[in-house]
């Protein structure tokens, strides 16, 4: 990636993240971005694109977190707590504004379906990844029930810390998806 297209990226992040889609203006992302009108329209021929592009590398940055805290455990359950810590460490943070993908799924509903569809491309993608990890332990449908479940414990955590400012809401989630586990591992067992 060029360093132009890494700037308005990077540029464009940090201000939809602090200030929304709509409220940023693409002339204000090519100032403080220090690029020149015609480099961004040569990237981005639309803020559409940008937003997509802006969604598709949070998604994938999200997306990596995620997976390299899993990944360093080996039992399901690990796996899974390890998601939930990584994010309360998230929310914790100094940089948390929220889920961007949520935010971009708010904000354009009904008026881009390209960036609705990115942000649902990748809320598809986490739900499954939390369903591969599920897969370990439970049947197919089992697991892909209880992965819609686990991710809903999470977006409501998230909404919790964004909300009402619980740097806690991620373990509450947690203890929370940890009962219903161990309730349908009972159901199964």
């Amino acid at each position: 990636m060029s360093e132009k297209k890494k700037a308005l990226i990077e540029t464009a992040t940090r201000l939809f993240s602090q200030f929304g889609f709509h409220a940023v203006g693409i002339d204000r992302i090519i100032a403080e971005s220090r690029v020149a009108k015609m480099t961004m329209y040569k990237h981005f021929p639309s803020k559409s694109r940008l937003v997509v592009e802006v969604l598709n590398e949070q998604g994938a940055a999200l997306a990596a977190g995620i997976a390299a805290a899993g990944a360093a455990h080996s039992d399901a359950m690990d796996k899974l707590h390890a998601i939930f810590q990584w994010h309360d460490a998230w929310f914790r943070s100094e940089t948390f504004t929220g889920n961007l993908l949520v935010h971009a799924a708010a904000e354009f509903h009904a008026e881009e379906n390209e960036i609705l569809a990115a942000s649902q491309a990748q809320r598809g993608a986490f739900v499954h990844s939390l369903q591969r990890i599920l897969d370990e332990r439970f049947d197919s449908e089992t697991a892909a029930r209880l992965a819609r479940r686990c991710a809903l414990l999470i977006d409501g955590a998230t909404l919790a810390r964004q909300l009402s400012g619980r740097i806690d809401a991620a373990r509450d989630a947690w203890e929370i998806a940890q009962a219903l586990l161990e309730n349908e591992r009972m159901h199964v067992a």
